[in-house]
């Protein structure tokens, strides 16, 4: 069954080549079960990686603030609990640890 793909979205049957990647060489690969994620070009690191677009051009800018806290939450919380951490006992550990590090920046 041939499916239509909305436009600049490309089966990962047919990489990109690196005139396709963008300044840093990389696509976006969409994975299903993941979602899309940012990539090399030359090849799909993800299980079940089935297409691929144009990613914008990297301008070099710092991450926000946020993003930068979530970040640093992720890799934090993965060195200390379990996979089988309950929800609520994650978000209790992210509000310690958001507040925490506004604490440390005042």
């Amino acid at each position: 069954m041939q499916h239509d793909l909305p436009e600049n979205v490309y089966s990962a049957d047919f990489p990109p080549t690196k005139a396709q990647a963008n300044n840093v060489g990389k696509v976006l690969w969409y994975a299903k079960g993941h979602g899309w994620y940012l990539g090399s070009f030359m090849f799909k690191c993800m299980n079940n990686t089935s297409h691929w677009t144009y990613a914008p051009d990297d301008l070099g800018i710092e991450p926000d603030t946020i993003d930068t806290i979530r970040a640093a939450f992720e890799v934090w919380v993965k060195t200390i609990t379990p996979d089988s951490l309950d929800p609520a006992a994650l978000g209790l550990l992210r509000l310690g640890y958001v507040a925490g590090w506004k604490r440390g920046e005042s």
